[in-house]
């Protein structure tokens, strides 16, 4: 009996100095290591009291403040590797210091319908379309796997492109990011992305395509102490972050990005090099319509990218080819796809993706407005 009650007593006293703990230390509107904002006190009205969102809410906003919260998702995330699991929170812990995505769930009926749809998009339109897919990490650094993981799909996904249209083309990067990935580091190891030299890659295999001449790029600068996506959601804090190399033209030309009513005078943002999310450096982010000018080259040529974030680096390459590129995310993009290629009088259009996103996205449907 009395050592049930000492148990209690520890029980309790952990329970009410963890609970003070919370109450008084000082809350951050926002956590670096999980790249997200943190949920805020919830407003306490008789409407939120009586339909049960205050204590919902209030469960969420305790469980994002509790007392040295990171140091407990760390511990829980290292001690489920330590009972033998690959990782948490859908990353795998790798060999080398790689943190991978694990593949999401594949409904393959929604991601055959994806692709179905970028080629009605270019049916429609008569627009000449291309269609580039970055394979996913796992897939291309399977050796860096745990030896228990899920099978990637992203062969079967990319086998089933459509062939044979005109004006539709489908640039396939397996064998290519295959033939180059012990030769460089083609994805970061705490980020999904690629890095400048998986971009490279892109770059030179659309200029082929294409019949553009590539221009010649090297690092100018790196940014160190970058943590990414994958080591946002891993809780393995104790992972090394990974370096950004910024490539750049030999003969860079000038540029102007507008990016909503503001227009900015470099593809590159170096005031995010000192912010959580680093790879912002790239065309400042995610934005829903971004325009890149070059006002050095005067060839005429206007290229449309409907992308995800796998463009961003990419697009800071291919905009020394081109006078113009206007890239669209359909995530945030609401106007129609359809008019901007026409006001702008666009003829070719990129559609550039992460394999996951290709597969699991639910905006392709806006391309039909």
């Amino acid at each position: 009996m009395k050592k049930e009650r000492i148990l209690t007593i520890v029980f309790c006293s952990f329970i009410l100095i963890f609970s003070v703990l919370t109450l008084l230390l000082p809350k951050k509107a926002s956590s670096a290591n999980e790249k997200r904002v943190l949920a805020t006190f919830p407003e306490a009205t008789f409407k939120t009291i009586t339909d049960g969102s205050f204590m919902s809410g209030f469960d969420t906003y305790v469980a994002d403040h509790f007392a040295f919260r990171d140091k407990w998702v760390g511990a829980y995330s290292y001690a489920r590797l330590a009972v033998g699991l690959n990782g948490a929170s859908g990353i795998y812990s790798g060999k080398d210091g790689y943190l991978i995505a694990a593949p999401a769930d594949f409904n393959e009926a929604h991601a055959l319908a994806n692709i179905n749809r970028i080629l009605q998009f270019s049916q429609d339109t008569k627009a000449d379309c291309t269609l580039m897919v970055v394979p996913q990490t796992g897939y291309i650094m399977s050796d860096k796997l745990p030896k228990v993981h899920k099978d990637y799909y992203d062969d079967f996904l990319l086998d089933r492109m459509p062939t044979g249209y005109d004006n539709f083309t489908f640039i396939d990067l397996r064998e290519t990011f295959k033939a180059n990935k012990d030769k460089e580091q083609l994805y970061y190891k705490t980020d999904h992305h690629i890095t400048s030299a998986g971009a490279l890659l892109l770059y030179q295999a659309f200029c082929d395509k294409e019949g553009l001449t590539p221009e010649t790029f090297t690092s100018s600068r790196t940014i160190d102490g970058f943590y990414g996506t994958s080591y946002a959601k891993s809780g393995l804090w104790l992972k090394k972050p990974d370096t950004i190399d910024i490539y750049e033209c030999q003969k860079p030309s000038k540029y102007s990005v507008t990016i909503g009513d503001e227009e900015y005078g470099s593809l590159f943002f170096d005031d995010k090099a000192q912010s959580d999310d680093k790879y912002e450096v790239f065309l400042n982010g995610n934005h829903p319509l971004t325009v890149i000018h070059n006002d050095t080259n005067e060839n005429g040529k206007k290229l449309l990218i409907i992308k995800d974030s796998y463009s961003h680096c990419f697009a800071t390459m291919l905009a020394e080819n081109y006078e113009e590129i206007i890239l669209v995310d359909l995530r945030y993009y609401r106007n129609s796809v359809k008019d901007l290629l026409e006001e702008n009088e666009i003829t070719d259009v990129l559609f550039l993706y992460g394999a996951e996103n290709l597969a699991t996205s639910t905006d392709f449907g806006w391309l039909n407005y």
